[in-house]
């Protein structure tokens, strides 16, 4: 019996780690999207991409551009809803020092796991309260098995910063 049980473990071992391997680099045609921002009059008030906060999953870590001396509300938004285009971020209300941002189509989110959707809303707490005067965003959408809305700030989301 111990002969049939070492051949199982071995195989499920190997499957497991083949699968994790051809996980690594699936993330990488959001980055393409990121470059192709065209400057067009409809673009005019989206910032580039590389000045906004991404999360680098292997360094468990936020990493930051040079921001711009004025961010605006309207180009943060325009520039992460090119970044995640299937999310449909929407800003529903901005009041004190918080935004309250829906997140029309939670089927991108179904489709991350844990790690995914902590970067992804990580991304999206970061980029916003780096406009001035705003230190929390209320993300509102339809709970999913990894991610559940509610109030966020940066403290929620603990990384190291990279710049």
């Amino acid at each position: 019996m111990k002969r049939l049980f070492s051949p199982f473990v071995l195989f499920s071992l190997l499957t497991v780690i083949n699968f994790n391997l051809s996980c690594v680099g699936d993330n990488t045609s959001s980055e393409e999207v990121q470059d192709s921002i065209a400057d067009t009059p409809e673009s005019k008030d989206r910032i580039s991409n590389s000045i906004l906060w991404t999360y680098d999953a292997l360094g468990d870590s936020m990493v930051q551009k040079e921001a711009p001396a004025s961010l605006s509300l309207k180009g943060v938004l325009d520039t992460l809803n090119t970044r995640y285009s299937t999310a449909n971020l929407q800003l529903q209300k901005h009041s004190g020092d918080t935004l309250f941002v829906k997140i029309a189509d939670v089927s991108y989110l179904q489709q991350l796991g844990s790690s995914g959707n902590y970067g992804f809303m990580a991304e999206i707490v970061y980029s916003l309260t780096e406009i001035p005067d705003v230190n929390y965003v209320y993300l509102d959408f339809q709970e999913v098995d990894h991610a559940t809305p509610g109030l966020y700030s940066r403290k929620d989301f603990d990384n190291k910063i990279s710049q």
